[in-house]
């Protein structure tokens, strides 16, 4: 329902379910002139300031002047009746006369009112009473009134269905007048979501200002506050688990390097002696030494690096390598498969162990989480991005696939409960992103169709 649909059922539903206050028979009895609050002002709708004064001066003086308006006869025949002397009987104004004449006296009041007034009299008998302004306190109405504003009572005289008085709800309708209290028509306010009483009205009646009730605003920002105090919570408890398990890896890789060195080294005397009988040895052994160099090579290259990566020297944690792209390519696609596409071969200097480990982890990771084949596309271009705007050229390393990269959301609630899986330690893309910062490049995502993009300053 729209607002107003909402204040039909609103006034429908309390008019409904309320006795009447003030019946319509009863009302109807006094004239409705008498019972507006303005009676008791005088009347400059009909008269002037001179007709009031005049008015005054008979009073005072018991006398007419010569020029008087004939729309004051009536009132000038009342004031000479009270002034004369001897006084003027009861009897010449009995219901007859206030029957025949018009009700309200010119400068306020009703003729009753005043003529009881000046009369002294207090106790004024039924047919009389008809004729008494509804604040004389001899009205039989003055009670009722005295607890609804004049304002209510002239807005409610005048037609209008409703009026809101303090918190006392007023109605009129053809039964009559109702009164209800705020323990009644708030809560069915509250229940169609009405708002009676803002400051910002969207709906105005009578002194009615309406508008939808909107949610409370208090409670809406404890429950957002105490919402962001958890996620904060959660969002500490994972950091702090997070730093935990860094720094855990952190431990072991530097356990790892430390305890592989003896090893290793022992194994490169072992190398020499083998290297030295590699004639004396037939076919098959001489495969399995050359492995056993590679492998050796690997490891001591392994260890080398590790303890640069370790060192709190920057120089010492990215040693650079110079090497053919097509060569560096063909070395690591072939581990995993895959072929890769070079725009032009060129021979670089950059720190190709590192980005092999990058180019291993998101060829990696597009065969365990990725759809549909990998594409390797090596390119050299110029700079997009003002911080490597100093460069000339940019190489640009992209693994794609026809998968869809999961969105921000998506990846902070994995961040938040990483799963568990036997070949993901949880290096990812979170390490690829921290070598290439550190290799003063970056990581490019784009969403869909996935496509992960080292770029690298030359």
């Amino acid at each position: 329902m729209n607002l107003q649909d909402k204040w039909q059922a609103f006034y429908q539903k309390n008019w409904r379910d309320n006795p009447v206050t003030l019946t319509q028979q009863e009302l109807s009895q006094y004239p409705t002139e008498l019972l507006l609050s303005t009676v008791q002002y005088p009347d400059f709708k009909h008269y002037t300031w001179q007709d009031i004064q005049q008015l005054s001066a008979i009073k005072s003086n018991c006398a007419v002047p010569k020029l008087i308006d004939d729309k004051l006869k009536t009132a000038v025949e009342f004031e000479l009746m009270l002034c004369s002397k001897p006084p003027v009987d009861d009897d010449k104004l009995d219901i007859t006369w206030f029957n025949n004449h018009s009700l309200r006296y010119p400068a306020g009041a009703s003729y009753a009112d005043r003529y009881f007034r000046q009369k002294g009299i207090t106790k004024i008998s039924a047919p009389f009473q008809t004729y008494l302004s509804a604040d004389n306190p001899a009205h039989p109405l003055y009670s009722f009134f005295q607890s609804l504003s004049p304002k209510g009572r002239d807005a409610l005289l005048s037609g209008y269905r409703a009026w809101l008085d303090g918190d006392t709800l007023w109605l009129s309708g053809k039964e009559g007048w109702k009164k209800i209290t705020a323990n009644i028509w708030q809560p069915l306010a509250k229940q169609l979501g009405i708002k009676i009483g803002a400051s910002n009205c969207a709906f105005r009646y009578s002194n009615l200002c309406l508008s939808d009730q909107k949610p409370n605003s208090t409670l809406l920002k404890f429950t957002l506050l105490l919402l962001l105090f958890g996620m904060t919570i959660i969002g500490l408890k994972s950091l702090r688990q997070r730093q935990q398990q860094n720094r855990d890896k952190r431990f072991i890789l530097q356990l790892l390097t430390h305890e592989l060195r003896t090893p290793i080294a022992s194994l490169g005397l072992t190398v020499e002696m083998f290297r030295d009988e590699f004639d004396n040895l037939n076919q098959t052994a001489q495969q399995a030494v050359w492995r056993l160099l590679a492998d050796h090579q690997r490891l001591a290259q392994l260890t080398e690096t590790s303890k640069g990566y370790l060192s709190t020297d920057k120089n010492q944690q990215l040693i650079q390598q110079v090497a053919e792209l097509e060569e560096w390519l063909t070395h690591v696609c072939d581990k995993h498969g895959i072929s890769f596409q070079l725009d032009e071969n060129h021979t670089l200097t950059l720190p190709f162990y590192w980005l092999s480990i990058c180019l291993d982890n998101l060829i990696n990771n597009a065969k365990q989480h990725g759809k549909g084949s990998i594409r390797i596309h090596v390119e050299m271009r110029p700079p997009t991005q003002t911080i490597f705007r100093k460069k000339k050229k940019t190489l640009r390393i992209s693994v794609s696939d026809q998968g869809r990269f999961p969105s921000f959301i998506e990846r902070w609630l994995i961040w938040l409960s990483p799963q568990k899986h036997p070949d993901n330690m949880g290096i990812g893309l979170s390490i690829v992103t921290r070598l290439m910062t550190q290799m003063g490049g970056r990581l490019i995502i784009e969403r869909k169709p996935t496509s992960c993009i080292l770029e690298m300053p030359l």
